[in-house]
This record gives structure tokens, sequence and C-alpha cells, in this order.
């Protein structure tokens, strides 16, 4: 039983690493990452502070403190802390600059809408597999009150067939959603070192499709229009059951929209769900993005290797230190 994992939560000078109750969230396609703490109700911490996480040492979240409540109940006077991620600030902020047209590159999108953002710049963005040479369509590119950073950011990255999230240290990654990998945990329904405490499997195929047909009208050079249609199909699916997609130019390409559509309900259509002991395996934090090898015949799973896509750590006066995770079969948009 993995229970010695320590906990640090950084506040400018403060370090706390004691705690009565924790929970540190981390999906890879919900970037706020939220997190609470309940602590001794001495600590001087304010909201709007910054913070960092470190988990056995290692940095795993970079946040910003939302709220700091002061409590008091039968066991004593205790500090409550609630905060979010560095991308926050993305999502709760809107675009304010309406003029001109938008860049059609992903790292001028960026410097263009980060100009007057705190905590965050150009900087903080890591390009990877060619993000940063895609050209994106001008109508994609439209902008209308009420957009957020993070819609415009996450509408220009998904049209590429990219997603972006956050590292633990503020930065964001700009990359493909990865289909394999060589696993780096194991989860077992046996094996002590790796077992389980509660787990389970859904297989869902309400929402997928034997094939994915994209339909729709762009215009051409002379200004006429001309009819385009895309496919992409699932082999794997169990029967024939075919998907009919309105489409237009600001989709992005339609090929592309469609092949995107089947990874993505190829991958949702199998959750795994484990709850773990303890926060790391063989000396390494569970963490988003990374391959993990399932053994549960108990679930219906002999032998496969799945992607973590959310990560929960917590601890409770009952439970101790756990966490929770949910996998599936590889990334998607």
């Amino acid at each position: 039983m993995q229970n010695n994992d320590t906990i640090i939560l950084a506040v400018g000078n403060t370090r706390i690493d004691k705690f009565i109750t924790y929970q540190i969230d981390n999906d890879l396609y919900e970037p706020e990452n939220p997190f609470s703490f309940s602590c001794d109700s001495l600590i001087g911490i304010k909201a709007g502070m910054t913070c960092r996480i470190f988990i056995n040492n290692k940095l795993e979240l970079t946040g910003i403190i939302d709220s700091v409540a002061r409590k008091m109940n039968r066991s004593g006077a205790f500090l409550e802390i609630n905060g979010r991620s560095l991308a926050s600030v993305l999502t709760d902020s809107c675009v304010t600059n309406f003029k001109g047209g938008m860049p059609s590159t992903l790292p001028a999108i960026v410097d263009r809408l980060l100009k007057d953002v705190p905590f965050i710049s150009k900087k903080n963005f890591i390009f990877k597999s060619g993000s940063d040479k895609s050209r994106i369509k001008k109508d994609f590119l439209e902008l209308s009150p009420g957009d957020t950073i993070f819609d415009v950011l996450k509408r220009a990255a998904n049209s590429q067939g990219f997603i972006f999230y956050m590292a633990p240290d503020g930065s964001f990654i700009v990359d493909k959603p990865i289909e394999i990998g060589e696993p780096s945990f194991t989860i077992h329904d046996s094996q002590n070192d790796f077992k389980y405490i509660e787990g389970s499997v859904e297989e869902d195929i309400s929402n997928a499709h034997s094939e994915v047909i994209v339909m729709g009208e762009c215009q051409t050079a002379d200004g006429d229009y001309k009819v385009v249609k895309a496919r992409a199909q699932n082999p794997d699916y169990h029967y024939r059951k075919p998907l009919v997609v309105s489409w237009n130019e600001a989709d992005g390409p339609a090929k592309k929209v469609a092949e995107m559509k089947i990874i993505e309900e190829k991958a949702s259509s199998m959750t795994l769900q484990y709850n773990m002991n303890g926060h790391s395996q063989n000396g390494k934090n569970w963490n988003i993005n990374q391959f993990c090898t399932v053994i549960d015949r108990y679930n219906g799973v002999e032998k496969a290797s799945f992607l973590i896509t959310r990560r929960s750590f917590s601890l409770t006066r009952t439970e101790g230190k756990k966490t929770d995770l949910t996998l599936e079969r590889g990334g998607r948009i």
C-alpha cells in the first residue's frame, strides 16, 4: 500500500505539507484542473495568489487561489482553499479586441490573444508535431462577443487536429492526440503492487458509427460553389451505422473532420475507471497523457494498453491518500 506520498502546497514563501483533506484534479481535455485543500487556519493565504503543488517533490500543478474560507466545526478551526490551474485565466477571460483579421497560424494567434493576459505569455506555449506551421482558414477565426481566449485557441487547434493541454509548470502543450505509446504504469486485478481498490470497465457504442460522411459546400476561386464530400470508416464497428455530418469551410478540411470524428468515437466508446492506493507507482506519480497496461479479467480486459485522460489525487480522513483514474483507448479532441 502506497501511503507515504508527500504533498506540498507552495504559495509565495509559504509551504504547507499537513492537510486535513485535499483533492487535486487533472484532466487532459478540461485544463482548468480545480483543486481544494483544508488545513491549519493560521496560515496567511489570500485569494488571487499564485501557487504550485508538488507531489513527491515533483511539480504537478501551477495555479491560482480562487477562494479562501475560514471555518469552525467541532474539530476546531480550519482553512479551506480552492483554486484552479493557470488555464482558468484563459477560460475566464473574454476576447476584447475585435479589430482586424486574425492571424492564420497558432503561434501568431497566441501572440495576439495573450498580449494583455496576466501570468501567461506566448513563451508558455510549446508547439509540437508541426502545430506551429499549420495554416488556419480565416473563416474559422471569426470572433464573436462572449468568446473566451480558451474558446478561440481550442477551436483553432482542433480545426487542424491538435489539442492543447496544460503541463505542470504552467506551460501549454499543443500536439496531436496520441493513439499508441509505451505504457508507464500498470493496473492489475490480482498483483498486490498494482492492484486496484475499485474498478469498472464500460463499453458504450451508442454514440459511435461504422462510417462518418461529411457533406457541405465551399466557394471556389471564381466565386462558384461546389459540393464537398469526405468519408472515414471504423472497420472495428459491430454493424453498419453511418453518420452524415453537415460541413462548412469554417470546420476545417472535410476529410480531417471525418477522420477526427471516428478517432473521437473510438476513444470514448470504452471508459475505464480505477481507484488506486497512494499517488504514485514505482516512483512515478500517476499522470495524464500516459499509457497504462490494464489486466482486469474480472471486468473483461485480458491485457491491453489505455491512455490515462484524468487523474484525481485525494486525501480524506476515512480513506487516506487515493488516486482516481479515468482511461480510454487513445487520444481524442
